[in-house]
């Protein structure tokens, strides 16, 4: 799922994606998820038929698009299914707490009980967790509510992903220097998967947001020393051609300035493979 805010299915966005955001990662056989937007839906499909059963969910916050797919999520309905969750906490309520809310009688009609796959539930800091050779380092962003990034290393390679973080406006509480230690975080990554919900212009009416402009999105990769830069959390209404004409002009401003920074914009189901 690359996809921001809400799922926009149709023929306008079918090439870049309509689901929201969820990411796979696959380590030495580990199956790492980040985010559990409308996305993990497909995923929990190919995992069951599979027969996979073990996976490591991480979870950047609790806004909507990020957790709406985790009750569609079939490995959660199947016994041998073992899952740790990872997530922040929100003010006093924990991981376990949040997603137990969310599948309240209110919000949908089967409870939390009736999950059958057997799960833990962590809190999760800036401490790195260890998912066999994998490391994921958990990095705090700046958006609305206690929001992380992650960077996962498994040998010599690195992918980043930060699907929401405003890097130009708004009030956060973040430390002196949080650009520069952002930027050393990510020094380095293969590949940076981050927020650009935001053209220049719309930027204006949505300061404060929590997200960031494609160009900002640019200029932290550039500084960072990143590989490769996919755009991601795209806006509801972008139609696939409208990210084809800015990903376009994003490339000519990035060869006039000699960098060497590749670009591309987040597709649902694409497959990135690193050499080992």
């Amino acid at each position: 799922g690359t996809r921001g805010s809400l799922p926009s299915p149709g023929k306008h966005t079918f090439r870049y994606g309509g689901n929201t955001s969820c990411l796979e990662v696959r380590a030495d056989n580990r199956v790492l998820i980040f985010d559990a937007g409308s996305g993990i839906r497909h995923l929990g499909d190919v995992l069951v038929r599979n027969g996979e059963v073990a996976a490591e969910l991480f979870l950047s916050h609790f806004h909507w698009d990020h957790i709406q797919g985790l009750p569609f999520f079939r490995p959660l309905y199947t016994p041998e299914t073992t899952m740790r969750v990872h997530g922040p906490r929100q003010g006093t309520s924990d991981v376990q707490s949040l997603i137990a809310g969310q599948m309240g009688p209110i919000y949908f009609p089967v409870p939390f009980e009736a999950l059958s796959a057997k799960l833990d539930f962590s809190d999760l800091d800036a401490t790195p967790v260890m998912v066999g050779n994998a490391q994921v380092t958990p990095h705090r962003v700046r958006h609305p509510m206690n929001t992380y990034g992650f960077r996962v290393r498994n040998g010599d390679s690195a992918i980043a992903y930060i699907p929401d973080n405003e890097l130009v406006g708004g009030h956060y509480d973040m430390p002196h220097g949080w650009y520069e230690s952002l930027c050393s975080f990510l020094e380095g990554v293969d590949v940076l998967v981050h927020d650009a919900m935001f053209t220049n212009e719309e930027y204006q009416k949505f300061a404060g947001w929590g997200h960031s402009t494609f160009r900002d999105a640019v200029r932290l990769a550039e500084d960072a020393g990143v590989g490769r830069l996919l755009l991601f959390h795209h806006s509801p209404e972008r139609t696939d051609a409208a990210l084809d004409r800015i990903v376009e002009e994003l490339r000519n401003d990035i060869e006039r300035r000699n960098s060497g920074l590749q670009l591309a914009v987040a597709s649902e189901g694409e497959d990135i493979l690193f050499e080992e």
